[in-house]
């Protein structure tokens, strides 16, 4: 007889084993070019089997004969399921997000998590390190990679926290644990949600969590940035001049802790995709200059069919020729799907290479993902690190992808046409009357009917440098 206290359960799991190979085609289709072509050079120099060149005379040799077309479907067919898997903690957000609390908000949410991952970045590939070498289980550094994709190059989280404890069933207490992790990282005060937050990271790490400088920024930030240091010192017992002591010190913090660090990278960027514009008509070409010709070997084909070569040999061969033709159609197919993006890209986007940034419209990853029939992980994964030369300049295919409003007459606008927007109307403003940020939200909606609240312009106008009014003001 059972322990009253004690419940027995059983429970069935189906889980689907990922191969290496397609474990390495998600990769592939993942990295920057230049991590690619570093990855190119370490399999040419370990497996004989594969080259850059290729002998003429035996330039029609199939690997098997009859099985090549066969093999590539089956293969572009295990790569999506890959791609629709993710990683299993993936599998339970995509399932949960239709039952989540509200339903189509949680699906709202989902979207804006998937369009605002961000790109590689020097900073990134930093804080990935860190993240190795920290002591994050497998499932905690799963969801600690998708916080770190959505650190701005400031420093800054970008994403709501509150998305992921949305979730059904999900820790609140494996959050706490990961940012704690991330905010030990470098640059001190890497991973805050908020200035206040970044500059008490950095006082923390140096020690001075018991200082008054601390007590200063947690409790009298909005006062210190308006310069009321009498109202300061009457609140926190202390005199004027040590007030301002207090508030030289936190000025020597980093409001900004990334952006010093991505300063002191140079970035070379190659586009995989140029677009122009012939005969009224967008181009649309895949950059194959940088990729080298990979093929098998013809030395280790004729050594499969030559009778002399012995049985281990043989074997030897077989699996090397089988992992070159399997990183062959890796590199096939994140060119295949990254053209097909950008195909679409371009079509949808037709009026913003036609009259610039202010006609970007609103786009997700699904939308594409949809057209082409694949995950919408695979359009994140695709676009990830990748550039288009276009007629409008040098751009991350990520660019393209931008959330939306709705303006007064029902016409759905990207965020870049308000930043666009934003970014005029602070142009032309008196500079010894600046706009609040109440006022520009008023002009927005007046002149150019785009109704959004306060708190997003503030937003925007941070992400544009765009100083608050009483700093921008000119005396």
């Amino acid at each position: 007889m059972a322990h009253p206290g004690l419940v027995l359960s059983q429970e069935m799991k189906m889980q689907q084993v990922l191969s290496p190979h397609l474990f390495q085609s998600l990769e592939v289709l993942q990295m920057p070019l230049l991590d690619l072509q570093q990855m190119i050079k370490q399999e040419l120099s370990e497996n004989p089997t594969l080259e850059a060149t290729q002998e003429e005379a035996d330039e029609q040799i199939e690997i098997e004969q009859g099985t090549k077309d066969v093999e590539r479907e089956e293969f572009d067919n295990e790569f999506e399921k890959l791609a629709a898997l993710g990683e299993e903690w993936g599998d339970n957000f995509y399932e949960n997000r239709q039952v989540a609390a509200g339903g189509s908000d949680a699906e709202e949410k989902y979207q804006y998590m998937m369009d605002s991952l961000s790109e590689a970045s020097s900073l990134h590939d930093q804080l990935l390190d860190q993240l190795s070498l920290s002591s994050l289980d497998e499932y905690e550094c799963k969801i600690a990679g998708i916080v770190l994709g959505n650190i701005d190059d400031d420093g800054y989280l970008q994403l709501d926290v509150e998305d992921l404890l949305a979730l059904p069933n999900f820790p609140a207490e494996t959050l706490d644990k990961i940012l704690d992790t991330i905010h030990e990282f470098d640059p001190p005060g890497v991973g805050a949600r908020d200035l206040r937050e970044c500059l008490m990271l950095q006082l923390k790490r140096a020690g001075r969590e018991d200082s008054q400088e601390y007590q200063l920024v947690a409790n009298h930030l909005d006062l210190l940035g308006r310069h009321k240091y009498d109202e300061i010192a009457r609140v926190m017992g202390l005199t004027n001049e040590r007030i301002k002591e207090l508030a030289d010190a936190v000025a020597k913090l980093d409001p900004k802790p990334g952006r010093n660090f991505s300063e002191e990278q140079i970035e070379y960027v190659t586009p995989e995709i140029i677009v122009e514009r012939k005969n009224g008509e967008y181009v649309i070409t895949q950059n194959k200059k940088p990729y080298p010709n990979l093929f098998i070997s013809q030395k280790y084909l004729q050594m499969l069919k030559d009778p002399n070569t012995t049985k281990e040999v043989k074997i030897y061969i077989r699996e090397k020729i089988t992992k070159s033709k399997q990183f062959i159609q890796s590199i096939d197919q994140r060119m295949s799907t990254i053209y097909r993006i950008a195909v679409e890209i371009v079509r949808i986007q037709r009026e913003f290479f036609d009259h610039g940034v202010s006609k970007l419209r609103p786009l997700n990853m699904k939308t594409v993902a949809e057209l082409l029939e694949v995950h919408e992980t695979t359009i994140s994964r695709a676009t990830a690190g990748k550039y288009m030369q276009t007629p409008r300049g040098l751009l991350s295919m990520k660019y393209f992808f931008k959330p939306g409003i709705m303006t007064a007459s029902g016409e759905s606008i990207s965020n870049e046409s308000v930043k666009a927007a934003l970014g005029e109307i602070v142009d032309g403003e008196d500079k010894k009357k600046p706009y609040s940020d109440a006022k520009l939200v008023k002009l927005l909606e007046e002149e150019q009917g785009m109704k959004i609240a306060r708190r997003t312009v503030a937003k925007y106008r941070d992400q544009l440098r765009i100083l608050p009014s009483h700093l921008r003001k000119v005396r």
